[in-house]
């Protein structure tokens, strides 16, 4: 026998999610389980309000099942969300989605005084 096959086969280690992979919205979410009760890993629990919360970040892979589960889009597994004060200017700076020239009234044409 060869040398090859006599090797032990090379085991991966479980990738670990960075901090902040699993992003969870609790105004989204009606408390419904599925996310804790089909993780593969029981890495999710369930506070006791009902919401979920990553209890073992050592144990997700992030393998996104919570995510495709919840009904109500809750959850998301991917890169972490940024803080909002970060994405975009506040309310009445220029560039800010929460300004007079943003707003729906003004997608419409302005009508031109004759």
């Amino acid at each position: 026998m060869s040398a090859k096959s006599k090797a032990k086969p090379e085991t991966k280690p479980l990738k670990e999610p960075a901090q902040g992979k699993v992003s969870f919205f609790p105004a989204w979410c009606k408390r419904c389980g599925n996310c804790v009760a089909f993780c593969p890993r029981q890495a999710l629990a369930q506070d006791e309000w009902g919401h979920p919360f990553l209890k073992s970040p050592e144990r997700c892979t992030a393998c996104g099942l919570c995510e495709m589960l919840c009904p109500d889009f809750a959850i998301s597994v991917g890169e972490a969300a940024p803080a909002v004060a970060d994405t975009c200017p506040a309310p009445g700076k220029p560039g800010s989605p929460v300004s007079p020239n943003h707003s729906p009234e003004r997608l419409a044409p302005i009508p031109t005084e004759e």
